[in-house]
């Protein structure tokens, strides 16, 4: 979840199973960026609009919510959208992780790619060359996790991974990368996104909308 603190938030129902699958004890969703061409990123900041509100503005086919914020109402990180710089770069051993896109090619690591058309820092990385790694989480708690990750042939996945009880709890983060490839081996690198009741899940088949505002989104934009 954001660094925004918000109290015992009232879970709404969870999606039909129909639509989610399971592993390891809890459902998933994803979403497939197909065309990276048609995917964009923004800020959510200034005008803190919800998920619903923001998919029909900007046409989106899915939107998928970005990295986190603090309680100032700045992004954590880099964050780089419109060909502007929100927010500079920053050493935090949690937030380790960058999603850029350059020339149409998506890259997850640890740093950005040069010259991105936009990008972020979020974290932390989950998964790198195909193996998880191990994270060591103070005060881990059960939340909905919200991942992006690049496959072997690099398309660029969104997954959403949640309790079966409730649709903003899930698994700890310490045990999301093992999950993750779990779900899809072919995975190759993740990086782990906002969570929790400050995250936002919304397409077609998956329905999974924020409690509290996001700071950014991706919107992958209908043809």
């Amino acid at each position: 979840m954001s660094l925004l603190t918000v109290t015992n938030p009232v879970a709404s129902p969870v999606p039909a199973a129909a639509v989610l699958q399971e592993q390891g004890g809890f459902l998933y969703g994803q979403v497939s960026v197909t065309d990276v061409s048609r995917l964009r990123l923004f800020s959510n900041l200034a005008e803190q609009k919800s998920g619903a509100e923001l998919a029909a503005a900007k046409n989106c086919e899915f939107l998928v919510n970005a990295g986190f914020y603090d309680t100032n109402n700045r992004h954590l990180g880099w964050f780089f959208s419109g060909g502007e710089e929100l927010s500079p770069r920053q050493i935090n051993r949690l937030f380790d992780g960058f999603l850029s896109v350059a020339s149409g090619a998506a890259e997850i690591g640890f740093a950005p790619q040069s010259a991105a058309d936009f990008g972020l820092q979020s974290g932390p990385v989950l998964v790198f060359d195909g193996k998880p790694l191990k994270l060591s989480i103070k005060d881990d708690q059960p939340r909905r996790r919200v991942v992006a990750a690049l496959t072997q042939d690099k398309q660029l996945i969104f997954l959403v991974i949640l309790s079966p009880q409730s649709d903003y709890s899930g698994p700890l983060l310490a045990d999301t990368p093992r999950l993750v490839l779990a779900i899809n081996r072919d995975i190759v690198s993740a990086v782990n996104l906002d969570g929790g009741s400050a995250s936002a899940f919304l397409s077609e088949a998956v329905f999974l909308k924020e409690y509290s505002p996001i700071g950014g989104y991706f919107c992958y934009t209908k043809q």
